[in-house]
């Protein structure tokens, strides 16, 4: 019976993983310089940890979480996102009583049961930060200029920070109000889709997010306008603080974002190289989440990028997260007899440079169908055990590229006195 990767998922392989692996490096490398450190949490959690959090008149809850019983009847959930994790590790573990102020990141398969499509899938890479304990709008202005330092250098040439600020639990309901009333006028909700008439009772907010009917919404009312004077200030200087560190943006009266704990500063990041479906990242500040999951009231700020849609923006236009070309040496052994000694002769060069490659030997194959081997394997050099230069202590090394060869001692190739 022959099988295939469900669904939604995909195999990486090559330079696909090679790329991946990049830019979770370049990822790495910039989350130190900002002091974050890595936190790894658990690929599925109780379900109700992200219906909680996430909202449950949401898209993930509603329709894209992979929910499932154990053998004991427990409600589990693989993770569709990082942050409810992050958050309930620390309020677990009481990290946050250890360290008040606490930046941490993640890099992980998410999973949400959406419809395939290019740059989507169901089974997807994230990459993320979540900064705790600062509640000034510094925090928020970092972590969206971490967010794009990543992008660019990811290698992506054209992209576009959307800003906006939700408000908090005092200037939200005004919102929703102001929403709820002019969806009303009219019979305006008539014309909508099925999922933003259920909404706009339960959840108003989750109509501007909505991705079939979002470009009707010519007129309806801005959060900006029913910003209380704290958030007013908050979203003024977190645009002030931006615009010192040169960072462009746009402030988009729309966004909302899929996630119901998020409070005050949100944004999206957007490339052109992706078509409609052009958001690479998100995040924003989510204030009451620790203490809505059981910690004391802590104030938060952070983001997730797509890892896969990233790398495909970044490949449009660069070649920074393009696979380096190493150094590759093939060993080939003329006859099965030499196995052992060609083997160490491999293992001895494995061991003197880390950033060579070495390939080798294939002792049940001819010499001709080991020198095809090792071209297809991008080999530059050779290096023979031969039978006749063997009893003479020596190796026969072939370059690939001028098909010229020179013999070479043994020990001088095996403890790197002898340069291949």
């Amino acid at each position: 019976m022959k099988f295939s990767a469900p669904r939604g998922t995909h195999d990486l392989w090559a330079q696909d993983a090679a790329r991946l692996n990049n830019l979770e490096l370049i990822a790495r490398e910039v989350f130190e310089r900002y002091n974050f450190s890595e936190i790894k949490f658990p690929a599925f959690e109780d379900a109700g940890l992200f219906t909680r959090s996430i909202g449950e008149a949401t898209d993930i809850v509603e329709k894209e979480m992979y929910v499932f019983e154990d053998r004991k009847g427990r409600k589990l959930a693989l993770r569709p996102e990082g942050t409810a994790s992050v958050v309930r590790s620390l309020v677990e573990n009481q990290l946050l009583q250890k360290l008040p102020v606490s930046k941490l990141f993640y890099c992980g398969s998410m999973f949400r049961y959406e419809r395939p499509q290019a740059g989507r899938y169901r089974e997807f890479y994230q990459i993320g930060a979540e900064y705790f304990g600062n509640a000034g709008p510094s925090a928020d202005a970092e972590v969206i200029i971490l967010n794009k330092e990543i992008l660019s250098r990811a290698g992506i040439a054209n992209f576009n920070i959307h800003i906006n600020s939700l408000g908090c639990r005092e200037c939200r309901p005004v919102f929703r109000k102001s929403l709820t009333e002019y969806f009303g006028e009219a019979g305006k909700s008539a014309d909508l889709c099925s999922d933003c008439q259920r909404r706009i009772d339960k959840n108003p907010l989750r109509v501007l997010d909505c991705k079939v009917d979002g470009h009707k919404f010519g007129g309806v009312p801005k959060m900006y306008d029913s910003l209380c004077p704290s958030c007013l200030e908050h979203f003024k200087r977190v645009r002030g603080l931006l615009d010192a560190a040169g960072c462009g943006y746009e402030i988009d009266h729309k966004l909302v974002r899929g996630l119901d704990y998020y409070t005050r500063t949100i944004f999206e990041i957007r490339s052109s190289a992706l078509g409609a479906q052009d958001a690479i990242s998100a995040g924003g500040r989510y204030d009451n989440l620790v203490e809505e999951l059981g910690g004391a009231k802590t104030p938060a700020v952070g983001f997730a990028l797509g890892s896969e849609r990233v790398i495909t923006a970044a490949t449009a236009s660069s070649k920074n997260l393009e696979p380096g070309a190493p150094e590759k040496i093939f060993v080939a052994v003329s006859s099965p007899v030499l196995e052992n000694e060609a083997f160490s002769v491999a293992a001895a060069l494995r061991g003197l440079s880390p950033q060579v490659v070495i390939e080798g030997p294939f002792a049940d194959k001819s010499l001709k169908s080991q020198f095809k081997l090792a071209d297809r394997f991008g080999a530059g050099k050779v290096v023979i055990v031969g039978e006749e230069e063997f009893r003479r202590g020596c190796l026969t090394v072939r370059d690939m590229a001028t098909k010229q060869q020179s013999e070479a001692g043994i020990e001088g190739v095996k403890n790197g006195t002898y340069r291949i």
